[in-house]
């Protein structure tokens, strides 16, 4: 029997599809659901919206009753009127699904006119906000991404959620600096230099690379359909060791790159962290030194996270709570030199979890808030939803070890 989850930290599947359809140019999300699901979607923000509105069919009891597809054909058809976008992509709430509304046969009769539609079955019953991500992802490869001419260099960046995952921006724009930096070219998909031609562009890429098992059916498809490698990571890395040995393995996988060049940046990289940290060493030990730590967080950031902590500070983990319930095929490549790892999407299960690990500071997201006060420990908040604003210091790569670093020195003084 499914058991019910309380105060759940992710969006339903239509959420998760609607954010990664947002955060590109040139597609555009409709909505074919209540207008409730929708709004929703903006309410399920770790910081902020969207910042943009989306079409939607609006359903009422009439569609509920009698059915929504000729709604839904004529909303198609005033989207693409209004709208200038590429392609449009017909993303179904609960309510249309479980009516039945024949969304293909409508996006069919769109395509049969030459508008480039795309239809996804989204509803809220089929996961979370990271398995919507994970099937727009999907769905775009195999069914709008056309082969071509392969791009020396160029480097498919899959993993982080736009919106879902709190820093997701930051994390696309490091990784991409990390990338260039080796000399190679970065294909972030989503954000400021991502957009359709990204998402048509994976198709040439020589190497694609996944941080978080939401990113692994995609790069697995583009290697079906394209034979392009992939990397899959344990996660995000966090500070130099972990980014380093990720930027050794992506040069090693990509072909033609110089090797010294490369050496070079991750060396000068590597000595900036070690600058930073020696100035900081006596402000950690005035505060505590080692301490006891426990993190809820999803599978992009938990593992990196933990790492860092325990690898460059010495800190041993107490709790480790992973949070987006990641599939059960990824979890080893997640679990890899960790002591025990726990699951849970379940707010009160990670509240005791962590409660009763006797760790002296947090790692989580704002709904650890309360455990934390009631521990009487530091809370830093590295994941959605957050009261953090982080569209440019997030925590992964080189410089993700550093803004973790500052955090940490700032929550504790602040205790």
């Amino acid at each position: 029997m499914a058991a019910h989850l309380m105060r759940p930290r992710a969006g339903c599947a239509l959420h998760g599809a609607l954010y990664a359809a947002t955060a590109i140019d040139g597609v555009t999300p409709l909505v074919h659901a209540t207008p409730g699901c929708g709004v929703q979607a903006g309410l399920w923000q770790g910081v902020g919206g969207c910042g943009v509105s989306w079409p939607t069919s609006n359903l009422s009891e009439k569609h509920i009753v009698f059915g929504g597809a000729s709604r839904l054909r004529e909303q198609i058809k005033n989207t693409r009127g209004v709208v200038s976008s590429e392609i449009t992509v017909v993303l179904t709430g609960c309510p249309a699904e479980m009516i039945g509304d024949d969304v293909e046969a409508m996006a069919q009769e769109a395509r049969d006119a030459g508008d480039e539609v795309l239809d996804l079955a989204t509803a809220g019953f089929r996961g979370s906000a990271y398995h919507g991500y994970q099937s727009f992802l999907l769905a775009a490869v195999e069914r709008t991404v056309v082969p071509g001419p392969t791009r020396a260099g160029l480097v498919n960046i899959l993993g982080p959620v736009p919106h879902q995952d709190a820093t997701w921006l930051a994390e696309i724009e490091e990784l991409s600096r990390l990338i260039a930096g080796v000399g190679l070219i970065p294909n972030p998909i989503f954000g400021p230099f991502g957009g359709l031609s990204s998402l048509r562009a994976t198709a040439q890429a020589e190497l694609s690379v996944s941080l978080s098992p939401w990113g692994g059916a995609a790069v697995r498809a583009l290697d079906d359909r394209f034979g392009i490698p992939w990397i899959e990571s344990a996660g995000l890395p966090v500070g130099a060791a972990a980014t380093g040995a990720l930027l050794e393995r992506i040069v090693a996988a990509a072909g033609e790159v110089d090797d010294a060049a490369a050496r070079i940046f991750i060396d000068r990289e590597r000595q900036r962290e070690a600058y930073f940290i020696d100035r900081l060493l006596e402000t950690l030990y005035r505060q505590g030194g080692a301490r006891g730590f426990a993190v809820a967080l999803p599978s992009l950031h938990v593992g990196g996270i933990v790492r860092f902590l325990n690898r460059t500070l010495g800190w041993s983990p107490a709790a480790i709570v992973v949070t987006d319930n990641p599939p059960a095929e990824h979890r080893s490549t997640l679990e890899d030199d960790l002591p025990v790892v726990h699951y849970s999407e379940d707010d009160d299960e990670i509240a005791a979890l962590i409660g009763g690990s006797g760790a002296e500071i947090l790692f989580g997201s704002s709904l650890e808030r309360a455990v934390a006060d009631r521990l009487a420990v530091p809370l830093i908040e590295c994941a959605a939803p957050t009261r953090r604003l982080s569209l440019t210091s997030g925590f992964g790569g080189f410089r993700g070890g550093l803004t973790l670093l500052e955090a940490i020195v700032t929550a504790s003084e602040q205790a």
